[in-house]
């Protein structure tokens, strides 16, 4: 399980999905241009700090359904953009308190993981606030996200 969401009023948007793109159910997207793409996709620029404020910069918000590769392009993918939803998610293991912020793993190579969150002291790459820990399995936090085509993208001023 990845994502699930908890409480709170989302808002749908619909996106376009390339024929060629998987996307997840929970996975975080960017829009690249004009298409949702997850964070796994998203390009690889100088260092990890620089790959994930440009994710930032284009995170769009969590994917509400899957998109298998080659199953045609899509112009009405679903995805909330809600700051106002709250989502459980797998994170690394950690501690979490209220307020940290949040940002896509590091996958092996050069690329992000994407439906994985990790706690950051950058406001510039922060997608996410933890509003909620869990004391026992360290492994998942509850969060609300701050897309970027809503309102100020800037989770250090959630």
């Amino acid at each position: 399980m990845s994502m699930r969401h908890r409480y709170g009023p989302q808002m749908i948007v619909r996106a376009a999905v390339d024929s060629g793109t998987e996307i997840a159910n929970g996975d975080l997207l960017f829009l690249d241009t004009d298409d949702a793409k997850p964070a796994s996709s998203q390009a690889w620029d100088t260092d990890l700090a620089t790959t994930l404020g440009a994710f930032n910069n284009h995170f769009l918000g969590i994917a509400q359904a899957d998109h298998p590769a080659g199953s045609g392009a899509s112009l009405d993918f679903p995805v909330d953009i809600s700051p106002m939803a709250v989502y459980e998610m797998d994170c690394d293991s950690e501690t979490h308190e209220v307020g940290d912020m949040m940002t896509p793993v590091k996958a092996s190579g050069n690329a992000l993981l994407p439906a994985k969150l990790k706690k950051t002291t950058t406001a510039a790459s922060a997608c996410a606030r933890c509003i909620r820990r869990d004391p026992v399995a360290q492994t998942r936090v509850m969060v609300r996200f701050q897309s970027a085509y809503w309102g100020v993208n800037d989770a250090g001023k959630q």
